[in-house]
C-alpha cells in the first residue's frame, strides 16, 4: 500500500476511499493531507510498511492534526467544513474559518394582518303604502287656493 521515498521523506499512500495515489509526509500527519480525487483524509490512512502495535490500531489515535486522541466526544465540527476540532480551537485546523458560529438570525416578524373588509349588501327597499308625492302637492295647491280665493271673496 505504501512505498518509503527515502529521497525526500515522503510516503506514498493509495486512497482507502477511492483507491487514488497520494504522497504525504513520513514523519507527521498533517491536516492537508487528503485525497486529491474524493478529499478523503488521509490522515486516517495507515501505512502497511511497518506492522502496528496493539495501541496504533485505533483510528482516532491516527487522526492527529483534528482533534486530538481519541476522545471523540469532546470534539466540535467545524461550521464550514465540519472537521473534528478540539472544542477550544479558535480556529479551523482543516480549513482555517472561525469555529465561533455567526449568531442566529432572528426570525422576521410576521407581517400585520390584512384588514378585514365587510362588504354589506344594500338595505333592501321596503315599498310603502302612502300616496306619490305629487298627488299630495297638487290637492295641497288646489285647497290652498280655493281657501285663498274664498278668503279674498268673503272679505
Amino acid at each position: 500500500m505504501t512505498d518509503v521515498d527515502a529521497s525526500r521523506d515522503t510516503l506514498e499512500v493509495t486512497c482507502p476511499e477511492c483507491g487514488a495515489t497520494a504522497h504525504v509526509q513520513a514523519g507527521a500527519r498533517l491536516a492537508s493531507d487528503f485525497c486529491p480525487q474524493c478529499d478523503y483524509p488521509l490522515f486516517w490512512a495507515r501505512p502497511s510498511s511497518a506492522p502496528l502495535s496493539d495501541e496504533e490500531t485505533d483510528d482516532a489515535r491516527w487522526r492527529a492534526p483534528g482533534a486530538s486522541g481519541s476522545a471523540l466526544s469532546a470534539t466540535l465540527a467545524c461550521p464550514v467544513c465540519a472537521e473534528l476540532n478540539t472544542p477550544v480551537a479558535v480556529t479551523c485546523v482543516r480549513c482555517g474559518s472561525s469555529m465561533i458560529p455567526p449568531p442566529p438570525v432572528p426570525p422576521a416578524a410576521p407581517p400585520p394582518p390584512a384588514p378585514v373588509v365587510v362588504v354589506q349588501a344594500p338595505p333592501e327597499l321596503i315599498p310603502c303604502n302612502h300616496p306619490d308625492t305629487w298627488w299630495v302637492v297638487v290637492v295641497t295647491a288646489t285647497v290652498t287656493a280655493a281657501l285663498t280665493l274664498l278668503l279674498v271673496w268673503l272679505f
